[in-house]
């Protein structure tokens, strides 16, 4: 089996990235309506990304995405966002501690949607454990459809402070 076209691409432009001190959190190739989309998501460590740091990051590795995608896409380069999408084991490791929201392709007891913090990440077995009030529950990485770490926005606003976009974007560990 191939390499996927993710894999490639973030091979290629890893270093770039890096020299200018950002990281990539994941790359996804996805279909969306008509168009192909090479979908290139970055953090920096101690500052958020802005639009002008996705320009300037877009531009930098276009022509080194074009040389690996033969067919016509869209690149697109933006920040993860105050909830960080968890594209995979990496991220789930990334965030640990985090309090995370799951959406399972089956329901179990606890039920389709669960929000729990992520207590634990078993790369051999591919799984990952949750902490929902005081027990904790196992689930593997293919009964996840989609996740991502949530934002207590509730609480920010009952702080009435100025919201720093830097201290957002630093894992929203609990």
């Amino acid at each position: 089996m191939g390499i996927k076209i993710e894999e490639k691409v973030k091979s290629v432009i890893k270093e770039k990235i890096e020299q200018n001190g950002f990281e990539i959190e994941y790359v996804e190739f996805v279909k969306e309506g008509e168009n192909d989309i090479l979908r290139v998501v970055l953090d920096r460590l101690n500052s958020s990304v802005d639009v002008d740091d996705c320009e300037k990051i877009s531009r930098l590795i276009e022509d080194d995405v074009d040389s690996l995608i033969s067919k016509e896409y869209i690149l697109e380069v933006s920040s993860p966002g105050v909830e960080r999408q968890l594209k995979n084991i990496d991220l789930y490791e990334k965030y640990l501690g985090s309090e995370i929201f799951v959406k399972l392709y089956k329901k179990i007891e606890e039920g389709k949607e669960i929000t729990g913090v992520l207590e634990k990440v078993d790369r051999k077995n591919n799984t990952v454990s949750l902490k929902i009030d005081k027990k904790i529950i196992d689930l593997e990485l293919s009964q996840i459809t989609s996740a991502h770490t949530v934002y207590d926005f509730e609480g920010a606003l009952k702080e009435k402070k100025p919201v720093n976009l830097n201290k957002l974007n630093k894992f929203n560990k609990k």
